[in-house]
């Protein structure tokens, strides 16, 4: 196999590594790029194996910001891995060598007066198609100030996952979440059944509960575009420029979270439950809710910090 591997020119063993992500049923993203090493590395060391040298010269080869050479020496690893298999003077390229691939931005943290004056916003939205317009997005946006689920989460909600006689609603799997079920307040479940009776009246076909002035599912660019008009007043205190729907997820953990740490009893365990309520898989997620905003925030950041050591010391 190591002989295999010698013989063979860089451009079949990028060819290969990329046929065997796809059996393992992975994308192809960074096929171009991978092939771009392999010619690379075909005029800078044909026939020998991949070292950390050349990955690392290619990585910094073209011109870009140092997160740019740092994914392009995150993409060479992963194909590196695959050559050791096969050729075991294979070097694998440590993967702090550039930096971290990827480094997260400060979020805006919603105010309740924020929050108060964007759904008044929404409410006063226009539009000659549908009158469902503005409930719909008052209903969205106030639905993610209250609950800190996924903007994805919220517009790929059914009718029938809202529970008003239990008083929950079902939330399907997103990203690495399992599906869950979240527990919501009395004044939610209200809310919600007026904008679902609604919406059958006006739209009776579909399932989907969010819907579009044409009574179809809403699009997240259509979604993205009404809510830059309903922001655009707000000044953004994150490090981004514009304001998010997710921005609403952290503010509401950070919020809670926040009230939890004002208690007097620990507030490990009231991080399992939002861990749990947001459909995080482990408390690295949750970490980062806790740590974007270290000032107001400090005192749950130390207790964390310290439930999340024991975790990892527990047998």
């Amino acid at each position: 196999m190591a002989r295999l591997a010698r013989n063979a020119s860089w451009s079949t063993l990028v060819r290969r590594y990329l046929a065997h992500r796809r059996k393992l049923g992975y994308g192809l993203r960074g096929g171009e790029l991978l092939f771009d090493f392999g010619k690379f590395a075909g005029r800078a060391a044909p026939r020998q194996p991949l070292t950390a040298a050349l990955a690392l010269k290619w990585a910094t080869s073209s011109p870009a910001t140092r997160r740019r050479h740092a994914a392009r020496l995150s993409l060479v690893r992963g194909f590196a891995k695959y050559c050791a298999l096969l050729d075991p003077r294979t070097e694998i390229p440590d993967g702090h060598l550039l930096g971290p691939v990827c480094v997260r931005l400060r979020p805006h943290i919603y105010t309740p007066g924020q929050i108060r004056l964007i759904l008044r916003q929404a409410r006063s939205l226009t539009t000659r198609f549908s009158p469902l317009h503005p409930l719909t997005y008052e209903t969205l946006i106030g639905l993610l100030a209250c609950t800190g689920m996924r903007p994805g989460e919220a517009r790929r909600l059914r009718l029938g996952d809202l529970d008003a006689d239990g008083g929950f609603l079902r939330v399907a799997p997103c990203k690495f979440s399992p599906e869950r079920v979240i527990p919501l307040h009395a004044s939610t479940v209200r809310v919600l059944q007026r904008y679902r009776r609604a919406r059958r009246g006006l739209f009776p076909l579909g399932d989907h509960l969010f819907v579009g002035v044409t009574g179809q599912p809403l699009q997240d660019a259509a979604v993205y575009r009404v809510f830059s008009r309903l922001t655009a007043d707000i000044p953004a205190t994150g490090d981004r420029r514009s304001l998010r729907l997710m921005d609403f997820r952290h503010a509401f953990a950070s919020q809670w979270i926040a009230r939890w740490s004002r208690r007097s009893q620990p507030v490990s365990h009231y991080l399992l439950r939002l861990a749990r309520y947001l459909g995080h898989q482990d408390f690295k997620s949750t970490w980062w809710y806790v740590s974007s905003d270290p000032k107001t925030l400090q005192s749950a950041a130390q207790s964390f910090l310290r439930f999340h050591e024991q975790c990892h010391t527990l047998p």
